[in-house]
């Protein structure tokens, strides 16, 4: 997957460029270059990148799980994962505490993947529960994890799409198990997810059903994933689908073609540790060449027992919106990088492309104007299938905000929906009340925009936003401010490139920072264009 979470991202990154009143005189913008300095946003995978900043290899929990995963099945001269280094509790415990990037239940199933692969087998066997429980406990997450865990289990979120819940109630089914807590899953929450894992045409969230299930002496079948397999293994096209979902699908057939070794060989060194330890147990499906023995992983376990981070720089679809919204309101939708492009048309051709980047790749392609291929079609389809919550509340922001700025994005009207008032401190509204107004606008809702910034200074409230070094909250605010009709004084326009030039990339000026001083971010640079527009 190329994104978690981001079409609630792409709603907080909505903005209106064409509301207000009147002709204004606005200072010539900067941006002549922007098509080209985003070549310093491109990631590995020619997808726009979060931020200019090399990520550290700092260890976290994702490749941690992974990696050790990975690192524990057999290799060259290696039979087992005898020599993984242990992990030290205290250390995996600090790590919980910090790494804040999941909720608490998925936090803790990193945690049970890491431990896992402590057992040696590499598959993600049960680690005992007392060890996991202690991890937990020690980062002051146990009873948070497990009740999000379980109530999820229980009760799927309203607003996750069939592959989302599928692999969703996988993890969290492992997580319970791990820590002891299985008995508390119903019978009936157990049939459904085994009956939903049988309908699933996606290999990798089918693959993960069926193994959780069986840890606590469930069966369950692959039906359709297996109707669909052989297509798929004997297909001479290894870019027909991606590697993961390749591996999974082998791997629940438990059967290995030729052209499927060929193709996971290519992924050996994925970026992706999950990728990569989906590929090596598919590959130990079949005899290996002795010749040709598979290599040692590429991550490192530190003798803490910990993964860091992949220096790999990648893009997201997420960035990559952002960076299509900072091109169209600058003018230069027709200056799309050739790489970009390239690339989100491969994605639109890809059918093993994960169903929930469909959508986020829809609207970007959408919003360049670029014809990107099935998969983007589907994403816009499913974009007018989405409903939109009658309410926006704390608990349903998320898909709120998702399903609102899906229907911005392709003109679909405003929604019958409620957002209740903000609190607020003076004239100045929450960021996540600018956040609503915006998407609100965006998506022709001006009534209910109007009504959540009244007795509000959104002007004042973007000075101060830029003083205190809030780029994005400024933006939104000015925006928010056009949306619903409030004065704007020519003064604001005319002292805007200065305030902006303390963002603007030292190296890279037609890129900006998300505060003065730093370095590029694509969410910033959509955010300063949408002032300067």
């Amino acid at each position: 997957m190329f994104v978690t979470g981001v079409i609630a991202a792409a709603g907080t990154a909505l903005g209106i460029s064409l509301f207000g009143s009147g002709a204004m005189d606005r200072p010539d913008r900067p941006g002549t270059d922007l098509a080209v300095q985003l070549d310093a946003l491109r990631g590995a995978n020619d997808l726009v990148r979060a931020g200019r900043a090399e990520v550290g290899r700092d260890p976290a929990l994702y490749p941690t799980a992974y990696g050790r995963l990975e690192a524990a099945l057999p290799t060259a001269g290696r039979a087992d994962g005898a020599s993984v280094p242990g992990i030290r509790p205290a250390a995996l415990a600090h790590l919980v505490r910090t790494d804040l990037l999941d909720t608490s239940a998925w936090r803790a199933y990193y945690v049970c993947l890491s431990l896992s692969a402590s057992q040696g087998s590499g598959a993600a066997g049960a680690p005992r529960a007392a060890d996991a429980v202690a991890v937990l406990e020690r980062a002051g997450l146990r009873a948070q994890a497990e009740k999000e865990a379980l109530d999820y289990l229980r009760a799927p979120a309203a607003g996750d799409d069939a592959v989302t819940s599928l692999a969703t109630r996988a993890a969290f089914l492992r997580t319970v198990a791990c820590v002891g807590r299985a008995d508390q899953v119903s019978p009936g929450s157990l049939s459904r997810l085994a009956a939903d894992a049988a309908r699933s045409d996606q290999p990798v969230p089918t693959l993960y059903a069926v193994e959780a299930l069986r840890v606590v002496g469930v069966r369950a079948r692959a039906d359709r994933v297996l109707q669909h397999a052989d297509a798929g293994r004997t297909t001479a096209d290894c870019a027909g689908l991606e590697p993961i979902q390749r591996a999974a699908s082998a791997l629940l057939g438990a059967r290995l073609t030729r052209q499927t070794r060929t193709c996971l060989q290519f992924a050996l060194h994925d970026p992706d540790p999950q990728t990569r330890w989906l590929v090596r147990r598919a590959l130990a499906l079949g005899t290996p060449d002795k010749s040709s023995p598979l290599p040692a992983p590429p991550a490192t376990v530190r003798p803490d027992g910990l993964v860091a981070k992949s220096p790999t720089q990648l893009g997201t679809l997420t960035a990559t919106y952002n960076a299509a919204r900072a091109l169209t309101a600058s003018g230069r939708q027709q200056q799309v990088p050739v790489w970009l492009k390239r690339r989100l048309k491969q994605l639109g051709s890809d059918t093993g492309l994960d169903p929930s980047d469909r959508l986020p790749l829809a609207m970007t392609c959408h919003r360049l104007s670029l014809a990107c291929g099935p998969q983007a079609e589907k994403g816009a389809e499913e974009a007018a299938a989405r409903t939109v919550p009658a309410r926006m509340t704390t608990r349903n922001q998320h898909s709120w905000y998702g399903a609102t700025a899906a229907r911005a994005e392709f003109g679909l009207g405003c929604p019958r929906t409620s957002v209740e008032p903000p609190e607020r401190k003076g004239t100045a509204l929450p960021a996540t009340a600018l956040h609503a107004v915006v998407v609100l606008a965006d998506a022709g809702c001006a009534t209910q925009a109007q009504r959540l910034t009244e007795g509000s200074d959104l002007v004042r409230q973007a000075r101060q936003a830029l003083r205190d070094g809030e780029l994005t909250v400024a933006s939104d605010a000015v925006q928010a401010a056009l949306a619903t009709d409030q004065n704007i004084p020519q003064a604001f326009w005319d002292e805007l490139p200065a305030s902006l030039k303390p963002y603007r990339d030292a190296e890279f000026p037609d890129l900006y920072a998300d505060s003065p001083g730093g370095t590029a971010s694509a969410d910033a640079t959509r955010a300063a264009y949408y002032l300067l527009a």
